[in-house]
């Protein structure tokens, strides 16, 4: 007799059918479903790109110049989505003649890769909207043609720029631009694409933020000698920013007697190079010991790979040094995203003597205000963060009627928050019915929302002086020349005026400090290449150098 093969557990199921049954289902969902997700996963959608751009980058992004105010990625922040929106209404109620103004940034950052976040972002985008709309609704800067903003992204870490360069050229007659500012980081890609538009364009490239001191320097030259032709900056260089930090040091009592620089060496970021560079020459004083403290932060990294820790394996190696070092100021050359870094590894380090450590920074330490190590650090007592900003709301103080300067600052609040002059109690007189703005004044601490403001307001300025409308390509460079001494521009950040190189003359640099609630203070305003330049010089002000 031949005897078959039992297996218990199918036995078991022909016992129970509807069991059998159940399982049937579960198998086949999960080949279904599994089959789904294979179908899916393989055949996504591209990302679809609103007019103007292209999908780029990993992850994908939209490059380019956005004319239709579409997103910029899938997941796009909410907020994000509210600002083009907003400028897609702006534009779309500009009637007859226009010039137009392109912001051109990273508007797509990698968390953990880029050193900005889509936070730091939105003041610059909030500063050019409120220039915009003072210049359409408002008598500040002249009435006519109507301005129109685009945003122009060149993807994370800026990889794109060349894509978005070609892309806003081939925009550029019919959307009739008139200028590109913002810029974003000084990097050798954001250097490239100021040169490739002053080459292929002829018109005003206007930095907001760019402190590096090569920016404006053409990478085409082998020399490395020729500025680049028509660009512009209203922030100070890099070398006014450590000429800052000095006055700023030398002041202090009891006298600094040890500096460290900590000096971030990466290859390609003109603002850590420049700012090291700076640093260790012109932190030097008699009396003074300066020891120069090396590390390097990646070039670059893919998604997900960890900047953070990266460096803090770096800043560890660097404490006993720094200990060994003993200073009464550490001098951080590098970027702000980096410095959370540098601040926990010294509070989760032996103190070796230093109750607290007290860490001046440049310009992009404003990356740090809502950096929960630097902010732990800072309400720990173990450290305290200050750096010399591009700009600060409070560096006018609040005395009424205060400065020329002050006003114009003021003006410049109404406009962006929507509420009255905080000096006048007066709401902004507007052209028609236009909507106010409603930015939150807290989005000020940063600066940057003053700085791009004012780039853009250079911009607007000089295309109105333009009766040619464009027909003449570098005119507006030669009309943005001619802001200087008396000709001065009323800007949030300070009075416009530039030098022969472009860079901003008679422009203050204040001193900011980071407290433990992310808020900022100015503790001190330097004039780093001027007297105090708060008026116009027929009002008895002093002026800008050179009057």
């Amino acid at each position: 007799m031949t005897v078959g093969v039992h297996n218990p557990r199918l036995g078991g199921l022909r016992r129970h059918p509807v069991l059998s049954l159940a399982a049937a289902l579960v198998v086949l969902a999960g080949v279904v479903f599994g089959a789904r997700w294979t179908y899916d996963y393989f055949n996504r959608p591209a990302l679809s790109c609103g007019s103007g751009m292209t999908a780029a980058g990993s992850p994908p992004a939209c490059v380019g110049v956005n004319l239709e105010s579409a997103p910029f990625t899938k997941a796009e922040p909410e907020r994000m989505r509210k600002l083009e929106e907003m400028i897609k209404t702006s534009n779309a109620a500009v009637k007859g003649p226009s010039s137009s103004v392109v912001l051109l940034l990273d508007l797509s950052p990698v968390a953990d890769v880029d050193t900005l976040t889509y936070d730091s972002l939105y003041p610059n985008i909030e500063g050019a909207v409120a220039a915009v709309w003072r210049a359409n609704n408002t008598a500040a800067y002249g009435s006519t043609p109507g301005v129109k903003l685009y945003l122009a992204n060149m993807g994370s870490q800026y990889g794109a720029w060349k894509e978005t360069v070609a892309r806003i050229e081939k925009h550029a007659e019919a959307e009739h631009i008139s200028a590109v500012v913002g810029l974003g980081q000084s990097t050798e890609e954001t250097r490239q694409a100021a040169a490739a538009i002053s080459a292929k364009l002829h018109i005003p490239v206007i930095g907001s933020t760019v402190t590096g001191n090569s920016m404006n320097l053409d990478p085409t030259d082998p020399a490395g000698k020729r500025l680049i032709t028509d660009m512009f900056r209203v922030s100070p260089t890099n070398t006014d920013s450590v000429i800052a930090a000095n006055q700023y040091v030398a002041g202090l009592r009891p006298a600094v007697s040890s500096l460290a620089v900590v000096a971030d060496g990466v290859v390609g970021d003109d603002y850590t190079a420049t700012l090291a560079a700076e640093a260790k020459v012109r932190l030097q004083a008699p009396n003074r010991t300066v020891t120069v403290l090396p590390y390097t932060s990646p070039k670059s990294l893919p998604s997900g790979s960890g900047r953070k820790a990266y460096l803090i394996n770096q800043f560890n190696l660097m404490h006993a040094n720094l200990c060994q070092a003993q200073p009464s100021i550490v001098y951080f050359a590098g970027r702000g995203r980096d410095l959370g870094a540098f601040v926990e590894n010294w509070v989760q380090g032996s103190p070796c003597g230093i109750t607290q450590l007290h860490i001046l920074a440049g310009d992009d330490a404003s990356e740090a205000i809502h950096d929960e190590a630097v902010l732990k650090g800072v309400a720990s007592g173990r450290v305290a963060v200050a750096y010399t900003a591009l700009a600060s709301p409070d560096q006018w103080g609040t005395a009424c009627p205060g400065s020329d300067a002050k006003h114009n600052y003021d003006q410049f609040w109404a406009a962006y928050t929507g509420r009255p002059d905080p000096c006048t109690s007066q709401r902004l007189t507007t052209q028609g019915d236009a909507a106010a703005l409603a930015f939150d004044p807290a989005d000020l601490a940063n600066g940057q929302a003053m700085l791009t403001h004012d780039a853009t307001v250079a911009a607007i300025s000089a295309a109105r002086q333009d009766s040619a409308g464009l027909k003449n390509p570098g005119l507006e460079t030669g009309i943005l020349h001619q802001f200087y001494c008396a000709q001065m521009l009323p800007g949030a950040s300070g009075w416009l005026s530039f030098g022969v190189d472009g860079n901003p003359v008679g422009k203050p640099a204040p001193v900011v400090e980071i407290q433990p609630d992310g808020k900022t203070k100015t503790v001190s305003l330097t004039w780093p290449n001027s007297a105090p330049n708060l008026s116009l010089p027929q009002r008895g002000g002093t002026g800008a150098p050179g009057c």
